[in-house]
């Protein structure tokens, strides 16, 4: 089986050149072709030895997964349907800004936090993507785009902090191999609070994003069913914790749903258990998608309602902007099988 070279950082790629008695410090040549120049082709790696292409030919490989599906929706925002080597898929998808363009990136095929409004979570569970499959998904819809996409959000399929040693080594090659900036990359979780706890240690300049969508515990056990392992209020003084330690604000991600999560009790709720915390608060139109459960989105008269009164106590709190809904790349849309939402 060929070696996987996307993943390994310049030290590791040359470890593995001395292996078949080839110098260390071209590796620093091959990471360049890789990672800066996005080059997956030996032949065009022009500055190596035609024998170091021969042998790199024979023996490794720069990535194992392709692009299987592209759909663009009327934003320009871009899905791709990236098949692994097992035959898994996972999506991702390049999201267009006026000055700027952002990749969302899976950490999981599927996953197993199965919040009811969330198509992955109800798409099932397979299991965590390796580094260089998470990277993958970066590199491949780079290598289709004109201009440079940087910024990173793990806000695709799956739950990060279930997935956290691949996850955080993929950040530190976007970072340190790739020249992506810790203060461009947003991490955003359900709420694991033993490793929220291992990140703050970590002490990274990175953006921490809570999938929080309610401050009632009961409620969150419906709308987060980890909730019930990792208990809200706990989630909350963490929360406070890390933006002291750490000095960077959290943001709270709520996804807006008619008659559950969208009353004056909940906004009265948010405003004891936020109250003290370095925080925004980032209010998402619910997204459809085929669930049996019925769930429908706040009108967005309600939504700029339930802006103004937390803005009014002094939250700073925006409306997201839904991208790629046209073609089920919105948040909560993305599924293990393309499409069937």
């Amino acid at each position: 089986m060929k070696e996987t070279l996307i993943g390994k950082d310049t030290k590791e790629i040359g470890t593995y050149l001395t292996e078949f008695n080839e110098p260390a410090y071209k590796a620093k040549q091959i990471s360049k072709w890789i990672y800066q120049k996005n080059v997956r082709n030996f032949e065009d790696m022009t500055d190596l030895s035609k024998d170091l292409r021969a042998k790199l030919l024979e023996n490794t490989q720069v990535g194992k997964n392709e692009v299987s599906l592209k759909t663009a929706s009327n934003d320009r925002t871009i899905k791709y349907l990236i098949k692994l080597e097992d035959n898994s898929t996972v999506e991702c998808v390049n999201i267009f800004q006026p000055d700027h363009q952002t990749a969302c990136l899976s950490t999981q095929v599927g996953c197993n936090v199965k919040c009811p409004f969330c198509a992955t979570g109800l798409s099932g569970f397979k299991r965590n993507l390796s580094v260089d499959e998470i990277l993958d998904q970066y590199m491949l819809m780079q290598k289709e785009s004109d201009d440079r996409i940087s910024q990173i959000v793990f806000m695709g399929m799956g739950e990060p902090m279930l997935n956290y040693d691949n996850t955080m080594r993929s950040i530190e090659i976007l970072n340190k191999e790739i020249g992506i900036g810790m203060r461009h990359i947003t991490i955003s979780t359900s709420g694991i609070i033993k490793n929220i706890r291992r990140l703050m240690e970590e002490k990274l300049q990175l953006n921490l994003a809570i999938s929080l969508h309610s401050a009632n515990s009961e409620l969150r056990n419906r709308l987060v069913p980890i909730n019930k392992q990792n208990p809200v209020d706990e989630l909350l003084r963490l929360a406070k914790e890390y933006a002291n330690v750490t000095k960077r604000r959290i943001t709270f991600e709520y996804v807006m749903l008619k008659g559950i999560n969208d009353r004056d009790q909940d906004i009265d709720e948010l405003l004891t258990k936020l109250n003290g915390i370095h925080c925004h608060i980032n209010l998402i139109p619910h997204n459809p998608i085929y669930s049996a459960e019925k769930l429908d989105a706040t009108p967005m008269s309600r939504i700029k309602e339930f802006q103004e009164e937390l803005a009014a106590k002094g939250f700073p709190v925006t409306v997201r902007m839904s991208r790629g809904s046209s073609t089920s790349s919105a948040c909560g849309q993305l599924s293990v099988i393309s499409g069937k939402n």
